[in-house]
């Protein structure tokens, strides 16, 4: 989870749905910080549409809030009343069985707080206390609004799952929305692998280094590029460093009259994650 420093009016905000869970919806609320905690309450015969959300009711507490206090469980009101302890806690009514309900509900308290703009406050989201349709509606949300999800492993089993299955039976199959992830180009992974490489043998990397190999290679983004140094470097920035660089995949350093480039450790994840456009081309 990211632990830096908020700026002084920011607040840190957690998304939680409320599901069959004590601990891991309070103890990182506690750890964290958390200033805002929205409680995804289960509300499966909600009639509201999906992704609605009354902030004002919200705001009022369990006795005006539209969660029905009643269906909860006495850990969920206690895990509630623990986390009110410390944070402002707004439990909401969402369908976690609707993956589009809290989908849109998340991205809608993002937008509540200017979640991802300069002046608004940092959101984080739980994708371990729900059902699992919930943390994909969850982690979905993050990616859109560029929030960070976390997840909270247990200490402890209530049973030995190595002797008895977690779950029996199948209620019902639900289908997921397909997100169209921003992935990166052949040429972007290519110097991704290149970078790693070069890392990995302790070897520095500047820019006119990547153009010579990316043209030795005859990548894609040279190819129109034309003959002079000066097309070659902003063809290479255009193309693939801007790119990989606004997405936190590299770094840049300036050492004396060039640019050394570095692979940051989500750039390599990112490069096993993709290396196979290489392999298909």
């Amino acid at each position: 989870m990211d632990t830096t420093v908020p700026r002084v009016a920011e607040r840190r905000v957690h998304v939680v749905p409320l599901g069959h869970e004590h601990d891991r919806v309070v103890e990182p609320l506690r750890s964290h910080g958390a200033d805002v905690a929205y409680l995804l309450a289960d509300s499966p015969d909600r009639e509201a549409d999906r992704g609605s959300v009354d902030f004002e009711a919200a705001a009022a507490g369990p006795d005006g809030c539209r969660v029905d206090v009643d269906r909860l469980t006495d850990y969920q009101r206690d895990a509630w009343a623990e986390a009110a302890e410390f944070a402002e806690v707004r439990a909401l009514p969402v369908e976690l069985a609707d993956v589009y309900d809290v989908l849109g509900v998340t991205t809608t308290v993002a937008a509540r707080h200017d979640a991802g703009e300069p002046d608004g406050d940092r959101l984080f989201a739980n994708v371990s206390t729900g059902p699992r349709v919930a943390a994909v509606g969850v982690a979905i949300a993050c990616m859109v609004v560029g929030a960070r999800p976390y997840s909270v492993e247990p200490e402890v089993q209530r049973h030995d799952v190595a002797e008895t299955p977690l779950t029996a039976g199948v209620a019902a199959t639900v289908d997921l929305p397909l997100y169209p992830m921003d992935a990166p180009t052949a040429d972007q992974v290519a110097v991704l692998g290149r970078l790693r490489d070069r890392t990995d043998r302790n070897l520095t990397t500047d820019k006119w280094n990547l153009i010579e190999w990316a043209r030795e290679r005859d990548l894609a983004f040279l190819r129109e590029a034309g003959e002079s140094r000066t097309a070659k470097y902003r063809a290479l920035e255009t193309h693939v460093l801007s790119p990989l660089r606004d997405r936190g995949y590299v770094e840049l350093e300036d050492v004396g009259r060039s640019d050394t480039v570095h692979l940051t450790e989500t750039g390599r994840r990112v490069f096993f994650a993709f290396k196979h456009k290489l392999e298909t081309n």
